[in-house]
Protein backbone atom coordinates (compact mmCIF):
# COMPACT_ATOMS: atom_id res chain seq x y z
CA UNK A 1 0.00 0.00 0.00
CA UNK A 2 2.79 2.63 0.39
CA UNK A 3 4.90 1.61 -2.34
CA UNK A 4 1.72 2.36 -4.17
CA UNK A 5 1.13 5.55 -2.42
CA UNK A 6 4.72 6.57 -3.28
CA UNK A 7 4.88 5.41 -6.91
CA UNK A 8 1.81 7.89 -7.26
CA UNK A 9 3.43 11.07 -5.52
CA UNK A 10 6.14 10.19 -7.90
CA UNK A 11 3.89 10.64 -10.69
CA UNK A 12 1.77 13.83 -9.28
CA UNK A 13 5.55 15.14 -9.01
CA UNK A 14 6.43 13.97 -12.42
CA UNK A 15 3.70 15.50 -13.46
CA UNK A 16 3.36 18.69 -11.58
CA UNK A 17 7.13 19.45 -12.79
CA UNK A 18 6.33 18.22 -16.58
CA UNK A 19 3.65 20.89 -16.37
CA UNK A 20 5.62 23.63 -15.24
CA UNK A 21 8.38 23.16 -17.86
CA UNK A 22 6.86 25.51 -20.26
CA UNK A 23 8.46 28.28 -22.43
CA UNK A 24 7.02 31.94 -20.80
CA UNK A 25 3.87 32.62 -22.57
CA UNK A 26 4.94 36.16 -24.12
CA UNK A 27 7.89 34.33 -25.82
CA UNK A 28 6.38 33.86 -29.58
CA UNK A 29 8.48 31.59 -32.28
CA UNK A 30 7.87 31.91 -35.92
CA UNK A 31 8.23 28.49 -38.32
CA UNK A 32 11.94 30.02 -38.80
CA UNK A 33 12.97 30.32 -34.75
CA UNK A 34 13.05 33.88 -34.63
CA UNK A 35 11.13 35.05 -31.79
CA UNK A 36 8.83 38.54 -30.53
CA UNK A 37 9.32 39.13 -26.16
CA UNK A 38 6.49 41.50 -26.41
CA UNK A 39 8.43 44.81 -28.34
CA UNK A 40 11.79 42.63 -28.12
CA UNK A 41 12.25 41.25 -31.52
CA UNK A 42 15.19 38.22 -31.52
CA UNK A 43 17.03 36.59 -34.40
CA UNK A 44 19.84 36.02 -35.83
CA UNK A 45 21.58 38.19 -38.63
CA UNK A 46 25.11 37.46 -40.57
CA UNK A 47 26.41 40.77 -42.23
CA UNK A 48 28.97 39.26 -44.84
CA UNK A 49 30.88 41.28 -47.86
CA UNK A 50 30.36 44.45 -48.76
CA UNK A 51 27.86 45.10 -45.54
CA UNK A 52 25.47 42.82 -46.96
CA UNK A 53 22.71 41.61 -44.76
CA UNK A 54 20.78 38.06 -43.92
CA UNK A 55 18.16 37.55 -41.68
CA UNK A 56 16.35 34.65 -39.73
CA UNK A 57 13.44 35.44 -41.50
CA UNK A 58 15.41 34.11 -44.90
CA UNK A 59 16.19 30.48 -43.06
CA UNK A 60 14.63 27.14 -44.92
CA UNK A 61 13.60 25.19 -41.82
CA UNK A 62 13.90 20.97 -42.76
CA UNK A 63 11.78 18.43 -41.10
CA UNK A 64 13.48 18.65 -37.93
CA UNK A 65 11.86 21.72 -36.40
CA UNK A 66 9.91 20.90 -33.42
CA UNK A 67 8.36 24.33 -32.36
CA UNK A 68 6.00 23.86 -28.82
CA UNK A 69 5.29 25.27 -25.75
CA UNK A 70 8.03 23.03 -24.15
CA UNK A 71 11.13 23.64 -26.51
CA UNK A 72 12.14 25.03 -29.62
CA UNK A 73 14.08 23.15 -32.29
CA UNK A 74 15.05 24.85 -35.13
CA UNK A 75 17.11 23.62 -37.98
CA UNK A 76 17.43 24.53 -41.50
CA UNK A 77 19.55 25.94 -44.07
CA UNK A 78 20.45 29.94 -43.97
CA UNK A 79 21.91 32.01 -46.65
CA UNK A 80 24.80 33.54 -46.00
CA UNK A 81 24.95 37.35 -47.08
CA UNK A 82 26.48 38.16 -50.44
CA UNK A 83 27.50 34.63 -51.18
CA UNK A 84 26.65 31.20 -52.76
CA UNK A 85 27.39 29.14 -49.51
CA UNK A 86 24.76 28.49 -46.89
CA UNK A 87 24.96 27.99 -43.53
CA UNK A 88 23.78 25.39 -41.12
CA UNK A 89 21.66 26.35 -38.81
CA UNK A 90 20.50 24.72 -35.54
CA UNK A 91 18.65 26.70 -32.74
CA UNK A 92 17.44 25.33 -29.49
CA UNK A 93 15.41 27.28 -26.76
CA UNK A 94 14.55 25.22 -23.37
CA UNK A 95 12.60 25.93 -20.22
CA UNK A 96 15.43 25.59 -17.06
CA UNK A 97 13.00 27.22 -14.58
CA UNK A 98 9.90 29.60 -14.04
CA UNK A 99 10.76 32.86 -16.42
CA UNK A 100 13.91 31.49 -17.93
CA UNK A 101 14.77 29.45 -20.93
CA UNK A 102 18.17 28.56 -21.93
CA UNK A 103 18.88 29.70 -25.56
CA UNK A 104 21.53 27.44 -27.58
CA UNK A 105 22.59 27.79 -31.22
CA UNK A 106 25.09 26.13 -33.31
CA UNK A 107 25.88 27.61 -37.71
CA UNK A 108 28.47 25.60 -39.78
CA UNK A 109 29.53 26.26 -43.20
CA UNK A 110 31.54 23.67 -45.48
CA UNK A 111 34.16 26.61 -45.58
CA UNK A 112 35.54 29.61 -43.94
CA UNK A 113 32.80 32.44 -44.51
CA UNK A 114 33.48 36.67 -44.54
CA UNK A 115 31.59 37.37 -41.26
CA UNK A 116 31.51 41.26 -40.41
CA UNK A 117 28.83 40.36 -38.17
CA UNK A 118 26.71 37.05 -36.91
CA UNK A 119 25.20 37.55 -34.64
CA UNK A 120 21.58 36.97 -31.88
CA UNK A 121 20.37 40.39 -32.37
CA UNK A 122 17.61 42.27 -30.30
CA UNK A 123 15.82 44.88 -31.76
CA UNK A 124 13.68 47.38 -29.41
CA UNK A 125 11.97 50.28 -30.47
CA UNK A 126 13.95 53.97 -30.91
CA UNK A 127 13.52 57.02 -29.76
CA UNK A 128 10.69 56.08 -26.48
CA UNK A 129 11.48 57.63 -23.09
CA UNK A 130 12.01 55.25 -20.61
CA UNK A 131 13.79 52.53 -22.53
CA UNK A 132 17.11 51.27 -21.05
CA UNK A 133 19.92 48.83 -21.68
CA UNK A 134 22.61 47.94 -19.32
CA UNK A 135 25.89 45.88 -19.73
CA UNK A 136 27.33 44.23 -16.95
CA UNK A 137 25.96 47.27 -14.97
CA UNK A 138 26.68 50.28 -17.47
CA UNK A 139 23.99 52.23 -18.79
CA UNK A 140 24.17 52.85 -22.14
CA UNK A 141 23.15 56.45 -23.61
CA UNK A 142 20.06 55.96 -25.99
CA UNK A 143 20.05 59.31 -28.09
CA UNK A 144 16.39 60.55 -28.78
CA UNK A 145 17.55 62.08 -31.71
CA UNK A 146 20.10 59.78 -34.53
CA UNK A 147 24.08 60.67 -34.10
CA UNK A 148 25.42 57.43 -35.51
CA UNK A 149 25.76 53.91 -35.55
CA UNK A 150 27.49 52.19 -33.07
CA UNK A 151 26.28 53.41 -29.32
CA UNK A 152 28.66 50.94 -27.67
CA UNK A 153 30.88 47.79 -27.49
CA UNK A 154 32.56 45.81 -24.97
CA UNK A 155 33.99 42.29 -25.10
CA UNK A 156 33.79 39.54 -22.95
CA UNK A 157 30.28 41.00 -21.33
CA UNK A 158 28.16 38.55 -19.13
CA UNK A 159 25.10 40.35 -18.83
CA UNK A 160 22.73 42.29 -20.45
CA UNK A 161 19.57 43.84 -19.29
CA UNK A 162 16.90 45.28 -21.72
CA UNK A 163 14.05 47.65 -20.17
CA UNK A 164 11.66 48.55 -23.63
CA UNK A 165 9.29 51.06 -22.38
CA UNK A 166 6.25 49.52 -21.54
CA UNK A 167 7.34 46.30 -22.27
CA UNK A 168 8.95 43.14 -21.26
CA UNK A 169 12.03 43.80 -19.60
CA UNK A 170 14.92 40.73 -20.20
CA UNK A 171 18.16 39.47 -18.97
CA UNK A 172 20.74 38.03 -20.83
CA UNK A 173 23.49 36.24 -18.79
CA UNK A 174 26.46 34.57 -20.23
CA UNK A 175 29.94 35.12 -21.91
CA UNK A 176 29.40 37.06 -25.35
CA UNK A 177 30.58 40.33 -27.11
CA UNK A 178 28.23 42.96 -26.85
CA UNK A 179 27.38 45.89 -29.49
CA UNK A 180 24.47 48.20 -29.25
CA UNK A 181 23.45 49.79 -32.59
CA UNK A 182 21.26 52.79 -33.76
CA UNK A 183 19.40 51.55 -37.06
CA UNK A 184 18.06 55.00 -37.81
CA UNK A 185 20.71 55.66 -40.09
CA UNK A 186 19.06 52.70 -42.23
CA UNK A 187 15.23 54.06 -42.00
CA UNK A 188 14.63 51.48 -38.98
CA UNK A 189 13.04 52.84 -35.99
CA UNK A 190 15.12 50.81 -33.50
CA UNK A 191 17.61 50.29 -31.72
CA UNK A 192 19.76 46.96 -31.55
CA UNK A 193 21.49 44.82 -28.92
CA UNK A 194 23.63 41.87 -30.82
CA UNK A 195 25.41 39.11 -29.10
CA UNK A 196 28.07 37.29 -30.79
CA UNK A 197 30.81 34.72 -29.29
CA UNK A 198 33.79 36.31 -27.38
CA UNK A 199 36.71 37.23 -30.28
CA UNK A 200 34.47 36.05 -32.81
CA UNK A 201 37.20 36.10 -36.16
CA UNK A 202 36.11 37.92 -39.36
CA UNK A 203 36.29 34.75 -41.47
CA UNK A 204 34.96 31.16 -39.98
CA UNK A 205 32.78 28.18 -40.39
CA UNK A 206 31.72 27.17 -36.83
CA UNK A 207 30.07 29.43 -34.98
CA UNK A 208 28.33 28.91 -31.22
CA UNK A 209 26.36 31.12 -28.59
CA UNK A 210 25.01 30.10 -25.39
CA UNK A 211 22.99 32.19 -22.88
CA UNK A 212 19.97 32.23 -20.68
CA UNK A 213 17.52 34.41 -20.54
CA UNK A 214 15.29 35.57 -17.81
CA UNK A 215 11.83 37.49 -17.88
CA UNK A 216 11.93 40.56 -15.49
CA UNK A 217 9.17 42.60 -14.29
CA UNK A 218 7.14 44.47 -17.24
CA UNK A 219 8.97 47.93 -17.43
CA UNK A 220 6.11 50.60 -16.94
Amino acid sequence: MMKRFLVSLAFIAFAISAAAAQLPAVLKAEPDGSVQLGNIGMYVIHIGEQWAGSMQRSLNPDEKTKIGPDRIFVSGSFPAANSSDNFTFVEELLPTEAEKVSCSWRITAPQDVICRALAVSFDIPAGTAGTGITVDGTKVVLPEQTRGIGLFRKGGATEVVITPAGGQAIRLVGKFDAAIQDNRKFSQNTFSVRLSPVGMPQKLRDWKLDFQLELLPQNK
